[in-house]
């Protein structure tokens, strides 16, 4: 045996780990249109977000949160809900907000994403007719508190959208056509994630997906007489949940209801 000493190898020093800022669990929600939301189906929501608590990193909205049924022009001649003004779609916006978020963890990424139903705001100031109110009335922002409730705010529903991990867009949706996740595809070409249609489906093709996760509401709700019972048939209560993992991968899953009940993860809610 050698008299020499033996050199030993320098201990391997293992990287650092990086958590990537979405890692973790995604609520993705859309088209709740408070004041005709569903309420079964966001309670249990808000239920499943305290269940799964530090589990969750971020909470989104993808537009149409709210109806705006008070500043709806599909039919000028239409007689007005009664009661519903839009100081009431605020006052229960902020009661569902506060209910949703109160079970999130502390720090988590949270955004709102304006949608078609949102941008009523901005088309009822631009009309002549209604510039007299100016700055006396209050958008969806204000009226929600979401700066305050640490919301980052994207109000262009068409254009702005909400980047999760390195591949996966939240937008708000824009194509109703038969098969919306395909069209969608085709169009962003991108993988996405969105509401708008109030219809259920996905679509694949390669390495890209588009999640079409339905919507929050009442179909039966007198907002929505003017759709025929036919379309209403297709509408799909839904949501989104995203996993991102620590190199910014994604797992889209959409989550439907039946009969005002849904499952994750084998609870049903």
């Amino acid at each position: 045996m050698s008299s020499k000493a033996k050199t030993q190898a320098a201990p391997v020093v293992a990287e650092p780990y990086k958590r990537y800022r979405d890692e973790g669990m995604h609520i993705v929600i859309g088209c709740v249109h408070v004041p005709f939301e569903n309420k079964r189906i966001v309670e249990g929501i808000s239920k499943l977000i305290k269940d799964c608590g530090d589990k969750i990193a971020g909470f989104h909205i993808i537009g149409d949160f709210l109806d705006m049924n008070s500043l709806s022009t599909h039919d000028m001649n239409r007689v007005p809900i009664k009661g519903v003004t839009l100081g009431l779609e605020y006052k229960r916006g902020n009661e569902i907000l506060d209910m949703l978020t109160e079970g999130l963890p502390a720090g988590v990424r949270k955004t709102y994403l304006y949608g078609n139903h949102e941008d009523r705001y901005f088309r009822h100031l631009n009309d002549i007719n209604n510039n007299k109110y100016s700055d006396a009335l209050i958008g969806p922002t204000e009226g929600l508190k979401l700066k305050a409730r640490g919301f980052d705010v994207k109000e262009n529903w068409k254009d702005d959208f909400v980047q999760l991990g390195n591949k996966l867009q939240l937008i708000h949706g824009e194509f109703c056509t038969q098969t919306p996740a395909r069209t969608h595809l085709q169009r962003y070409k991108a993988s996405v994630m969105f509401a708008h249609t109030h219809r259920a489906d996905a679509h694949y093709d390669g390495n890209m997906a588009a999640f079409n996760i339905g919507w929050l509401g009442n179909k039966e709700a007198p907002a929505f007489n003017y759709v025929s019972r036919l379309t209403k048939m297709s509408w799909i209560n839904g949501f989104g949940i995203v996993h991102i993992d620590r190199d910014g991968f994604y797992h889209g899953q959409i989550v439907t209801a039946y009969s005002n009940r849904f499952f994750y993860n084998g609870v049903q809610y």
